[in-house]
């Protein structure tokens, strides 16, 4: 998708994709980050839902409709009454990912942990999430979905291997699913290299829906939405315009390359410290 500051226009969009995926008969649909609101903080507030919204119900009624498993990209959520007591944070909001199952219950949601926050040389700052966003403060939970084990992050938590490697600490999960914004500037050398890093060391899939195009002056996503297999192999690609790609993913797959490579067994946690 190409978000915009036109929230009705995006969900709009957002939902004809939905429909055309489906249509094409895709299982799981997997939106990008801020899919509903990209425009600019001022506005982020006003834009953003709780997480009994509009917006939410939806989805949920088009996941009951379809029959498809959503994965919500992420939206502006407000805050819960009582939860944020300083002036700073009174019309910030979170970054969250929903999730949501075939009969439109919701099967989980994420808040993003990592905010971008990117200056100059000088110090100067050129995008700062901290500006509009609050920080989440839980690590992602694992959800079985399908028999699969699963877990959500968010655009720029794709830099932070610890996050990953505490997500699968304790079991291997099958599938990180990573909706996100990645910028132009930083996703033609990092977005593709670090997907495939994510997937080759947990020997897992990663399926990630990115932002294209223009947004504002000044704020363009690389696009490039992807599927990439346990074996780093890229099996979908969106390319650089709006529009869905599909593949075929299998648990069998994951098995099979865990077999023929036993780096997860292989760990040694004791030396790693968390």
């Amino acid at each position: 998708m190409t978000t915009t500051g036109d929230k009705a226009a995006n969900i709009a969009a957002a939902e004809h994709e939905i429909r055309a995926a489906a249509g094409a008969g895709a299982d799981w649909i997997v939106l990008p980050e801020i899919f509903a609101f990209h425009g600019t903080y001022d506005k982020l507030w006003d834009m953003a839902e709780t997480e009994d919204g509009p917006l939410n119900e939806k989805l949920r009624n088009l996941c009951t409709q379809l029959k498809v498993v959503l994965f919500a990209g992420s939206v502006g959520e407000r805050p819960t009454a009582g939860t944020t007591n300083t002036s700073a944070a009174a019309k910030k909001v979170y970054n969250t990912s929903y999730v949501f199952g075939r009969d439109g219950a919701m099967l989980g949601k994420y808040r993003k942990t990592h905010l971008f926050n990117l200056k100059d040389a000088q110090g100067k700052p050129l995008y700062c999430e901290s500006d509009g966003f609050l920080a989440g403060d839980a690590c992602p939970s694992v959800l079985t979905i399908d028999g699969w084990r699963v877990a959500v992050t968010i655009c720029y938590d794709l830099r932070f291997p610890e996050l990953y490697a505490r997500i699968t600490a304790d079991q291997p999960v099958d599938a990180f699913v990573i909706p996100s914004a990645f910028t132009l500037g930083t996703g033609m050398y990092h977005w593709e290299l670090l997907l495939r890093a994510r997937a080759v060391e947990s020997l897992c899939y990663v399926l990630a829906a990115n932002q294209t195009g223009t947004h504002a002056p000044g704020k363009s996503s690389y696009g490039h939405s992807m599927i990439i297999d346990p074996w780093g192999n890229k099996i979908a690609d969106t390319g650089n315009r709006p529009g869905f790609s599909m593949g075929q993913i299998s648990l069998g797959k994951i098995h099979e390359h865990r077999s023929q490579l036993p780096a997860l067994s292989n760990r040694r946690p004791e030396l790693y410290g968390r």
